[in-house]
Order: structure tokens, then C-alpha cells, then sequence
């Protein structure tokens, strides 16, 4: 490695989050995708904080919100990544942005269903 890319690896605890609130703030600029999970889980907090429900199912939902955002995060950096390495339509650049989308959406699923179930059971 070199010793730019040590001091940032090796860098202290604020630096560190430096480099992920920059990563967040790209996110935000740069992916639509990103805003949107962003705001629609803004509403889901806002629900939930209406409903009123036990702390186990806040849990539930944070982390189910935190790993979709993850996620989409992750999804953005393999599409930046592929796009900077192979600019042109290629099919296993294709399938690797497709998979990356689909873990995106599996977890959104995810989050979907424990956020009814909060709701049927605090609801119903």
C-alpha cells in the first residue's frame, strides 16, 4: 500500500468518520436511489415512532433500516467501481450490478415485512 492509502486506513477514530460522512454525503448528491431509501425510511421512523411499539420491534426496524441503506450503499460503490474499471456494457458487469441491486431489494423486502408485522401486531 502506499503511505497515502495507510494513513487513511490507519487514520484516527474522526478521520475515519470523516471519510464515511463524505461517502454519505456522495450518496446523497449522487444516487436517487439512495435519497429515496433515505426518505422513505424517514417516514417509516416517523410511523413507528406514532405507533409507539415495543423496544424490540425499534430494533427491528433500525437495524432492517440501517442494513437497507447499507446495502444501497454498497450497491452504489460496486456500480462506480465496475463503471470507472469497465465503462462498456459487459454482461458479467451487467450481472454483478444486477445481483448487487437484487441484495438492495431483498433486504428492502425484509424491512417491508417486519414493518407490518409491527404494525398488525400494534394495529390489529
Amino acid at each position: 500500500m502506499t503511505e497515502v492509502c495507510l494513513a487513511q486506513k490507519n487514520g484516527g477514530l474522526l478521520r475515519r468518520a470523516s471519510y464515511a460522512m463524505k461517502g454519505l454525503a456522495t450518496a446523497w448528491r449522487s444516487e436517487r436511489a439512495f435519497r429515496d431509501q433515505a426518505i422513505a425510511s424517514g417516514v417509516v421512523v416517523t410511523i413507528t415512532a406514532l405507533v409507539g411499539p415495543a423496544p424490540l420491534w425499534w430494533a427491528l426496524i433500525v437495524v432492517a433500516i440501517c442494513a437497507s441503506l447499507a446495502l444501497e450503499l454498497l450497491n452504489a460503490g460496486l456500480e462506480s467501481v465496475c463503471d470507472r474499471l469497465h465503462p462498456e456494457m459487459h454482461p458479467m458487469i451487467g450481472a454483478a450490478k444486477d445481483l448487487a441491486s437484487a441484495a438492495v431489494f431483498t433486504m428492502n423486502v425484509a424491512l417491508k415485512v417486519v414493518f407490518v408485522l409491527m404494525l398488525a401486531t400494534h394495529l390489529l
